[in-house]
């Protein structure tokens, strides 16, 4: 089973950066041979409409000659250059659909594509909304998951709320799962941690890591005989996001030495947000708790003690009889030198807080017409607008009818 991977934009090139980077340790990947082909390059596609972001990044991956698509004007962070494209570089569409081909050929098994992105740039949102529906279109029958990247709260860019909102209706209307990844979440933890001030480094490594726990290789998903099929990411799917209508993951994820499960968990579960900005408890639909540096194979036996810990933190829904799946896997190659990490993937409430937010303050710029003509400069009318708006209150009445 092959995954493919495509990495849009600066920010989606960033991470992916970072995250090969981590990949590369884990020697079961590579016999596996689900994210990284047996001649030893990687299954990934990498696409920026600028390039100087693609030539750092290329000097230290083993990206396949041809799989770096890259176009020479920016995207001026606006959806709609990004999706619609210029005049002079329609081409940039075209180069990264033939190249995801060419590379999906190349898998003796397709199974799917992971896509990585952010919500605010012209490219990572205008042309990874774009990708997103190709890839729907061209290979309906497979996977499609979208690791996307939301700006911080206190403006990146005036245009964000509105690439956000955008980008989100076509992942709502195209994606299997959208690992939603916020870019305050991150600061904040890294804050705590980081003496001085946090780099762009710093958010990238982080971000790959609480990745690379969803996505390496577990021996709970690995066959008897002993060589992975890359299933964890189409198994996260599965187990947490069965119902079209709740498609949006939130990740926690911490790694450390010298300390038990327990002490280990108690850590993780502080940093899990419980309350909405109201008030009101948050929930959550489905959850996956995968531990990693599980040698002595002794997280199952901890999980009789967590489970319910784990389950009142979250505030599983009552309907759902099995809100927990946990996957362990021996070693953890992304992580520290001889630490575990334990990373839960879950369908929670958070998303309601953002999207609700997000709706709020595109609504205010659109009802005053604010920034409206750079969008129609560049193809995008009010129909857009209006199914965005349409798409992400239809998620909002569906999430807050499933948490009740």
């Amino acid at each position: 089973m092959s995954t493919v991977f495509l990495h849009v934009g600066q920010c989606g090139n960033q991470v992916g950066h970072a995250f090969w980077k981590k990949v590369d340790k884990d020697n079961s990947v590579k016999e596996s041979h689900s994210f990284v082909h047996p001649d030893g390059k990687q299954r990934s596609i990498h696409v920026d409409s600028e390039p100087k972001v693609l030539q750092k990044i290329s000097r230290g991956l083993k990206i396949r000659e041809g799989n770096i698509v890259c176009g020479k004007q920016g995207r001026g962070t606006n959806w709609a250059l990004g999706y619609y494209g210029s005049q002079r570089e329609q081409h940039l569409l075209e180069d990264s659909i033939e190249r995801v081909r060419k590379e999906i050929e190349k898998c003796d098994t397709y199974s799917g594509c992971i896509m990585m992105h952010s919500l605010s740039g012209g490219t990572g949102s205008g042309l990874g909304s774009r990708l997103c529906e190709e890839m729907r279109d061209h290979y309906p029958l497979a996977h499609l998951m979208s690791c996307a990247f939301a700006p911080c709260k206190s403006g990146e860019s005036p245009l964000q709320h509105y690439n956000s909102l955008l980008t989100l209706s076509k992942l709502q209307r195209n994606s299997d799962c959208v690992i939603l990844t916020h870019n305050d979440d991150v600061l904040q933890t890294l804050e705590k941690k980081v003496k001085g001030s946090v780099s762009f480094d710093n958010m990238n490594n982080s971000i790959a890591a609480s990745l690379c726990g969803l996505f390496l290789p577990t021996d709970s998903l690995t066959p008897t005989r002993g060589v992975s099929i890359g299933m964890e990411p189409w198994e996260l799917i599965r187990a947490t996001c069965p119902v079209p209508g709740y498609k949006f993951l939130h990740i926690n994820h911490l790694s450390r030495s010298k300390l038990t499960w327990e002490a280990l968990m108690g850590q993780l579960l502080l940093g899990v947000r419980r309350y909405n900005t109201q008030g009101g408890a948050l929930g959550s639909l489905s959850n996956v708790v995968i531990a990693r540096g599980d040698s002595g194979k002794t997280f199952l036996y901890s999980m009789k003690t967590l489970e319910k810990k784990i389950k009142a933190v979250y505030n599983c829904v009552t309907w759902n009889p099995f809100p927990l799946d946990v996957w362990t896997a021996a070693t953890n190659p992304a992580g520290p030198r001889e630490a575990a990490s334990i990373t839960i993937a879950s369908n929670h409430g958070t998303v309601v807080d953002y999207l609700e937010t997000l709706v709020q303050r595109s609504k205010v710029m659109y009802d005053a017409t604010a920034y409206i003509h750079w969008y129609k400069r560049h193809g995008s009318g009010q129909e857009d607008f209006e199914e965005a708006f349409e798409t992400v209150y239809e998620v909002l009445e569906d999430y807050k009818g499933a948490l009740k």
